[in-house]
């Protein structure tokens, strides 16, 4: 069966649902996808994104301490392999993080708005302060006081921490894109980021998210139980996206192992279609930054009706 001859509409719920928008991102090729645009947000392929992130977040680290500069960064969670190989190189070669400012992009919540503590099993920031902060040696490690992590205290000024902190945003984020095309917990459809218009929306800061079910069984993972994750989360916002002064992503298959067709398109959604409030993370292409995309991830992508069964 030919899928042209079969026409359907995407379900109302996923993010982009003009075909015209979906047919341009779907057809990009290998060649056609690496380009820097007018606001210096450059796309490069290269084998392993996840190396390429780690390299520049360990060049980071190293020149706020031999500049001896206050570096602010949002910190995605959790990126275990990163953190520990980039501080691993800074306990081998010395190099203190000690001017580093640290913020948990996100954090699980209940339904009643309450944050997950960071001694809760599965809590964003208790896995950071062990795979970045406490993977320090100690004479190198950043003080406690500048490693930043949602609690029910500061939920609501978060977003004004961090603009604080950098003297008006961020100078780095660090993210991955999400399977509906959010960046942290910036999910599209939800009563926090609900705005009329993408200037509005670009506005929003941190607060607590009724996450999208995209999410929902994305965060599941491996273990399938989705009764067992949670609903809700508390997150940075678009306007924090806006502030920071670079920007740091990294586009590769692994969430859930193998061929997956759906990273590879929101990939595509965010990298080359339009900027939206419907894909978030597409407000990158606004900013300065550089997107890592793997090899893999820039494979073409096949249509179901030529996968065997």
């Amino acid at each position: 069966m030919n899928r042209n001859l079969f026409d359907f509409a995407p379900p109302a719920w996923f993010p982009i649902q003009d075909k015209n928008v979906l047919e341009h991102c779907r057809n990009i090729r290998r060649e056609e996808m690496e380009y820097t645009n007018e606001n210096g947000y450059s796309i490069r392929v290269v084998p392993h994104p996840c190396s390429a992130i780690t390299i520049e977040l360990f060049n980071w680290i190293w020149r706020s301490d031999v500049e001896n500069k206050k570096t602010v960064i949002i910190f995605p969670n959790s990126w275990r392999t990163v953190y520990t190989a980039a501080v691993e190189m800074c306990n081998k070669y010395n190099v203190s993080g000690r001017n580093i400012h640290a913020f948990c992009m996100d954090e699980y919540a209940d339904e009643n708005g309450n944050v997950a503590p960071i001694t809760y099993g599965r809590s964003l920031g208790g896995s950071f302060l062990r795979e970045f902060w406490l993977a320090f040696r100690e004479d190198l490690r950043p003080p406690l006081s500048q490693i930043h992590y949602y609690t029910n205290e500061n939920i609501d000024h978060y977003s004004d921490l961090i603009d604080e902190t950098g003297d008006g945003g961020a100078d780095l984020i660090i993210s991955a894109t999400g399977w509906v095309g959010h960046t942290a917990f910036i999910d599209p459809g939800t009563r926090k980021f609900a705005a009329d218009t993408l200037e509005e929306f670009m506005q929003l800061p941190a607060g607590f998210v009724d996450n999208h079910r995209l999410t929902v069984i994305q965060n599941c993972g491996t273990a399938g139980d989705l009764y067992h994750c949670p609903r809700y989360s508390v997150s940075i916002g678009p306007r924090d996206v806006m502030h920071a002064r670079d920007h740091l992503e990294r586009h590769d298959l692994g969430y859930l192992g193998g061929y997956s067709s759906w990273e590879r398109m929101v990939s595509r959604l965010q990298l080359y279609g339009p900027v939206c409030k419907e894909v978030p993370a597409s407000l990158y292409q606004l900013t300065k930054g550089t997107i890592y995309v793997s090899e893999e991830m820039a494979q073409p992508i096949q249509p179901l009706d030529l996968i065997a069964y």
